[in-house]
């Protein structure tokens, strides 16, 4: 996939009357973009993370969305499972993105 536009990106969210930030933001064109989230804690990601997500992506009018979430530690159960469902989402170990490396090399 290429990418027309690509970076973090801060703005209002009108709903809550607050500030919100995406950690990746790319947009191929206007109408597909990609969403990313990236957890680097010793603990792993739950639901609620891919939901806070998946809902600042309603501030976008793109009519494709992925979504990406990276982790260091890896993704809960119901994180995984609603994934799975959602088959718009990518979850990302750390671990595997070390060994995705080093396989190419």
């Amino acid at each position: 996939m290429k990418f027309s536009s690509l970076g973090r990106w801060w703005g209002n969210d009108p709903r809550n009357k607050s500030q919100v930030e995406i950690d990746i933001l790319a947009g191929q064109d206007k109408t597909v973009a990609l969403f990313a989230e990236c957890k680097w804690t010793n603990e792993k990601v739950d639901l609620g993370v891919l939901e806070t997500l998946v809902k600042r992506s309603e501030l976008f009018t793109y009519k494709c969305k992925y979504f990406y979430l990276f982790a260091k530690f890896g993704f809960t159960k119901g994180c995984v499972d609603m994934a799975n469902e959602m088959e718009n989402v990518s979850l990302v170990r750390y671990k595997d993105m070390v060994r995705s490396r080093s396989d190419n090399n």
